[in-house]
């Protein structure tokens, strides 16, 4: 999935692309809403020195591939789109985990503790939620026991809750599962629509290799022989990661992305920061 451009009276076209000329990409608006949908492996990324540009991100840009599922490698019995399919919409979009009650509800990542609700009570049950130390917010609901209290320090990977069936005034209103929710930049978030896909940020951190899975608007720009790794970064501008001349990222799977022609070039500058 290669895009290349030189200036010229014919330019050729990328049929993968909706036959899309190469000067088409001097639009800004265009840039932004281009969607470069790849297949990340863990090896590729290995080989191709990305992950070690993963630890280059900034905090809120690290969450992408740095997050730990509540109750580890589940089957999901709604995703975060399928709430948002739902007529009407779900209230609160997020990834329901199907496990039994009782399972241990870990830590996405280190934070405090900034919600906990006891009661059973409306269609959430018993909720915890943890402001991150990345600036980023998640809930998870309908659990047995919470272990936590407000105010609480947390880290990664602690046992915060145990899954449960709890809402609407019972702890058998909904069946066992978790959901879990995702706010980006906010340490109390107030439209509970605005979430984003918590799947979209799970990896490890400690090795920030993501686990092998398709991911939206990650792409590498070779910006006349500089390589750049381009991260979404929520509803702000994706993030640019310089990779350095002598990366092999154009053999790593990852979309990529050849600015040859200054236009296109001038463009990409203005639709992400970290591009000097």
């Amino acid at each position: 999935m290669i895009l290349s451009g030189e200036p010229g009276p014919d330019p050729p076209r990328n049929a993968g692309h909706g036959d899309l000329r190469p000067e088409d990409l001097d639009g800004v608006a265009y840039l932004r809403s281009l969607s470069r949908r790849g297949f990340l492996t863990g090896a590729a990324l290995a080989a191709s020195g990305v992950s070690a540009a993963f630890a280059l991100l900034p905090d809120s840009a690290q969450a992408a591939g740095g997050y730990q599922r509540p109750c580890g490698n589940v089957p999901i019995s709604s995703s975060w789109q399928d709430h948002r399919n739902r007529t009407p919409p779900s209230g609160e979009p997020g990834t329901d985990y199907a496990v039994g009650v009782g399972t241990p509800v870990a830590a996405a990542t280190s934070g405090t503790i900034r919600y906990v609700k006891t009661d059973t009570s409306t269609a959430t049950g018993r909720v915890v939620g943890m402001a991150h130390d990345d600036g980023n917010y998640s809930r998870h609901l309908h659990l047995s026991r919470i272990t936590v209290a407000t105010g609480q320090r947390v880290s990664r990977g602690q046992t915060i809750a145990y899954s449960g069936s709890s809402a609407n005034g019972s702890d058998s209103g909904v069946g066992p599962h978790v959901h879990t929710s995702l706010w980006l930049n906010t340490g109390s978030p107030t439209n509970f629509r605005a979430t984003v896909d918590f799947e979209t940020y799970v990896g490890d951190v400690t090795h920030p290799n993501p686990p092998d899975r398709e991911v939206d608007e990650v792409f590498i720009a070779n910006v006349k022989g500089s390589w750049y790794l381009i991260v979404p970064q929520g509803t702000g501008k994706p993030r640019a990661v310089v990779l350095g001349g002598d990366s092999n990222a154009a053999g790593s799977g990852i979309p990529v992305l050849n600015f040859t022609w200054d236009p296109s070039i001038a463009a990409l500058r203005a639709a992400v920061d970290g591009i000097g």
